[in-house]
């Protein structure tokens, strides 16, 4: 026992303060690198394909569309020119995967309008197995201008491009009825979000005029995304308009020769319909965000086979503003593709459902690259007679563009490489190493609330912890809860250590006499608090803390432990993993299976026995592979240094790595002697040179909060 709490300083505070981190991205997409040119693999009972349609090159390749020929050939068509709506050289460009083949044939031109930009195409079979492709010329170089044309082939299965036998522009006609559904639908939209100020009703009523031009209301019609195709043979095709900003379905009842359009999809910036049918017969749209924030995933669904379309409304799913695919199984399960971020296009995620979108319960990357390495959207996918998924996209990588075909069976999304590290079993790339930056002592003086806000308000570190007993702690919540991006927690306090900075518990002394000193307040040391408080009251000061940040309106991404305390008795860590299962919040609960771990927190003195290793194997909520806090050093240049030899040490995993920042005044300095160590850390990373190692490291950054939507979606 002398042992153990002799070692508690070193063991406690390299080891036991562990909380949150800051969200940025150093991955590599789990399927293959940009640079590879095919890569097949065996995943579970799953085989996994991918491989670029052609090489990489330096023209602008976008906007892939796939279809499944009869004979079981796989059609792929893109754009590909000098540039997109203002290059006049664009055309329509296609390849050919014959069945049982690996390599896609020599690209061949689809469409060419000679001196206009062909963009936008768009594959897909009739009832007659007539093959259509649907693209927009872009008429003097403004989307809003475009034509939208089509053309159908009857002879399509040799080599080479189709043979074409008609061609035509879907010219539709929206009637008065399209600006009256405009007027109404604006109306009944929520509540204008603060991002449209006081232009936001301007917005509206120009759109509302510009409906009022028969002109503009026939043209400027895009397509992205193949049609849904319903029992009856009714097709229907989603458009949307970069004029308007708002989608529409074209409809057809004869196979496709003729059209007519359907009532808007009223919303602000939902374009790029996905349109899929529910069992009950509602049809449901998912839409690209064009419009305000929150940049997310756009819903509407229409009762009346795709005539009438409720007002649109933003779904949970994050999206930067980019296209977004669904489709529904053989199993009746629903696949999406999507970029599930806020901003970039540098990840490109599957999800499955087996709910008709009431939740996507499995996800899985098909790629995953740190910002600006890569850029990967516009996906179009299919299922194919033998039950495999296929999905193309837009690949951007710094050496060149592609468009990139995978395909898999759809048990791939629900059978992820697990690999051996948490952070891979939560669905990060395999080997690499994921940082979990966190912030601790938020709340304890207004030097570190300040410093904590700086780098929130920044986007350099989101996530940290605050102590609830102490004296800042409240307003530091209150301003939290008014951005959405901080990733907060509670930084359980047993022990107040300063000389003359300190606190008492919130529960009342009476109730909890073994957390208390001589003077009233908590104890300085965990073998203080070790040596007298009971389990009972630990706990009890626990749920206090925690009860009031949700009392507050905040309701915290996690729960850590000041100075390790929580992790000074098996009973005391029995209270805090029992407490975080209970209200559903994760601790910080580090996984000692791994031998490195053990070894170390053994030789550290750690209590350790076979019912702790138990308590942590059989613990319910994500677990860190590794711990670390920034270490010191005599000048800001040193501590910088010894941060970056700690970071190229780790292994591959969830690494939390703690540190304590707060500005500098006189009353840090009474406070702590500490105060330089912490200053440093209050400007170490938002220093250039740090943000540059992190990016030129390869290092994934992640955030308590989505440590915990991922742990959700497995």
């Amino acid at each position: 026992m002398n042992k153990i709490f002799k070692l508690f300083p070193i063991w406690f505070f390299s080891f036991l303060q562990i909380s949150l981190f800051i969200e940025c991205f150093s991955l590599l997409p789990l399927i293959s690198r940009a640079q590879s040119m095919s890569n097949v693999r065996k995943t579970g009972a799953s085989l996994f394909r991918s491989e670029f349609i052609f090489p990489l090159q330096g023209m602008h390749v976008h906007s892939s569309s796939v279809v499944e020929l009869p004979n079981g050939d796989l059609l792929c068509c893109w754009f590909e020119g000098s540039g997109e709506r203002t290059a006049n050289d664009v055309q329509i460009k296609g390849a050919r995967l014959q069945k049982g083949q690996s390599r896609w044939s020599e690209p061949f031109v689809m469409a060419d309008t000679p001196r206009n930009p062909d963009c936008n195409p768009v594959l897909f079979l009739d009832s007659k197995n007539r093959l259509h492709l649907t693209w927009v010329v872009v008429v003097a170089n403004r989307w809003q201008n475009s034509l939208l044309k089509t053309r159908i082939s009857s002879d399509y299965l040799n080599d080479g491009p189709p043979k074409w036998d008609w061609q035509d522009v879907i010219l539709l006609k929206p009637g008065d009825e399209f600006v009256e559904t405009l007027e109404k639908g604006f109306k009944e939209l929520d509540p204008v979000c603060s991002i449209w100020s006081e232009y936001a009703v301007q917005y509206e009523r120009m759109i509302v005029e510009a409906a009022k031009d028969p002109e503009k209301r026939e043209v400027g019609w895009m397509g992205r995304i193949q049609p849904l195709i319903l029992e009856k043979g009714r097709i229907l095709l989603p458009l949307y308009s970069d004029g308007y900003n708002v989608s529409l379905v074209a409809i057809s009842n004869d196979n496709g020769d003729t059209w007519t359009p359907s009532l808007p999809i009223v919303g602000r910036g939902n374009i790029q319909p996905a349109l899929l049918q529910k069992q009950d017969g509602t049809i449901v749209a998912y839409m690209r965000n064009n419009g305000d924030k929150p940049e997310r995933i756009i819903f509407s669904s229409s009762d009346d086979n795709g005539y009438t379309w409720s007002v649109s409304k933003k779904t949970d799913i994050p999206n930067p503003g980019s296209s977004v695919e669904v489709i529904s199984l053989n199993d009746g399960h629903w696949l999406m593709v999507y970029n599930d971020l806020e901003e970039g296009r540098n990840r490109l995620a599957v999800s499955l459902s087996d709910d008709e979108g009431a939740s996507w319960k499995w996800m899985r990357y098909l790629e995953y690259e740190p910002k600006g390495k890569g850029s990967f959207s516009y996906p179009t996918a299919i299922q194919t007679r033998d039950g495999q998924v296929h999905i193309t996209y837009s690949c951007h990588v710094p050496n060149g563009k592609s468009i990139k075909h995978v395909s898999f069976l759809p048990s791939w999304v629900k059978e992820p490489d697990l690999g051996n590290t948490n952070a891979e079993k939560l669905g990060f790339p395999k080997g690499k190493k994921v940082l979990l930056m966190h912030m601790d002592d938020l709340g304890m003086c207004e030097e570190a609330n300040d410093a904590g806000k700086y780098y929130i308000e920044n986007n350099y570190i989101l996530s940290g912890s605050v102590m609830m007993p102490c004296e800042y702690a409240e307003p530091f919540v209150q301003w939290a809860k008014n951005v959405p991006k901080a990733d907060v927690g509670v930084h359980l306090t047993l022990t107040s250590e300063w000389k003359t900075w300190r606190w008492r518990p919130l529960v009342d002394p009476e109730k909890v006499p073994g957390l208390i000193d001589s003077e009233g307040k908590m104890w300085r040391s965990v073998k203080d608090v070790v040596m007298n408080a009971t389990p009972k009251e630990v706990e009890m000061e626990v749920r206090a803390q925690i009860d009031k940040m949700l009392a507050l309106g905040y309701t915290p991404t996690h729960i850590d432990t000041h100075m390790g305390t929580l992790y000074g008795s098996q009973e005391f860590l029995r209270v805090f993993l029992k407490i975080a299962e209970e209200y559903k919040i994760p601790a910080n609960a580090i996984d000692i299976s791994n031998p490195k771990v053990l070894a170390f927190a053994s030789a550290e003195g750690y209590p350790i026995n076979n019912e702790v290793i138990n308590m942590l194997n059989n613990y319910k909520l994500p677990k860190l592979d590794n711990f670390a806090s920034v270490p010191k050093g005599n000048s800001y240049e040193e501590k910088k240094a010894n941060f970056f030899k700690l970071v190229n040490t780790l292994d591959p995993g969830i690494t939390e790595i703690i540190f304590h920042p707060s500005f500098e005044s006189e009353n840090l300095k009474i406070i702590t002697g500490s105060w330089q160590q912490r200053v440093w850390e209050a400007k170490m990373f938002a220093d250039p040179e740090v943000i540059h190692f992190f990016k030129e490291n390869d290092i994934i950054f992640t955030t308590w909060r989505e440590v915990m939507e991922r742990f959700e979606r497995k």
